[in-house]
């Protein structure tokens, strides 16, 4: 099985060359139990995160969780599963036929403005167009899903506080073959990009409106490599 390093290196490698607008990237470590994980935000070409700390309105999040079972398997081999049994969480081997399995999860977030926030009756519209858009970009039959949080008011009216879409990637055999690994990786960058540019085209800020307009000047793009990678 392939070290978390080696997990994380193909990642990267891939979104390199793929050429995906990253913003910034968070890898946590949990202290107590020791498992991982990584975020890496993507933004549409072209678009900068210069809202300070406030994240961009229209951007997708790659993000998986490392466990330690995981380090274990990876550093000590299939044999080590007989000391360890007790102790694996049941979700690692849910969806797998043989060996573990891990989850990679893709969340579009949309802007959330205007009418729609203080309107939750439009939400099933919007949550139609995005699979729709997402239907035409995959042949199989695996639907995205729209998630939304609603809060409300003292008065009782519902207010759209975010919206989001989540497509999933299992990693089964790919995690014993990094090239079987950056085939998979290659294939989700490419969806990504793809979906990214469609809903910035739908529900993205016309280019007059962005901070600075067109008078901006280019800068660098913020690439943080996670300090394990």
């Amino acid at each position: 099985m392939l070290t978390y390093e080696n997990f994380v290196s193909v990642l990267l490698g891939v979104i390199e060359r793929m050429g995906l607008n990253v913003a910034y990237t968070q890898e946590l470590l949990d202290t107590h139990a020791l498992g991982r994980s990584l975020s890496i935000t993507c933004l549409p070409d072209g678009v900068v995160d210069d809202s300070g700390p406030q994240e961009p309105a229209l951007r997708a999040v790659i993000a998986f969780r490392w466990s330690p079972e995981f380090t274990v398997f990876s550093l000590r081999g299939a044999d080590s599963l007989d000391g360890i049994e007790r102790f694996v969480d049941e979700r690692l081997f849910a969806q797998a036929r043989s060996g573990p399995s891990l989850d990679v999860e893709v969340t579009y977030h949309l802007p959330v403005d205007g009418e729609l926030q203080h309107d939750a009756r439009d939400l099933p519209a919007i949550a139609h167009a995005v699979q729709l858009l997402h239907n035409s970009l995959v042949d199989d039959e695996d639907v995205m899903r729209v998630e939304s949080m609603l809060s409300f008011g003292p008065g009782g009216a519902a207010r759209v506080q975010s919206v989001s879409a989540v497509r999933l990637w299992s990693i089964d055999e790919a995690l014993y073959d990094a090239d079987l690994l950056a085939l998979t990786f290659e294939e989700l960058c490419a969806e990504l990009h793809a979906m990214l540019e469609l809903l910035n085209a739908q529900y993205g800020a016309p280019a007059d409106e962005e901070p600075g307009g067109a008078d901006r000047r280019p800068t660098d793009r913020r690439y943080l490599k996670p300090p394990t990678a």
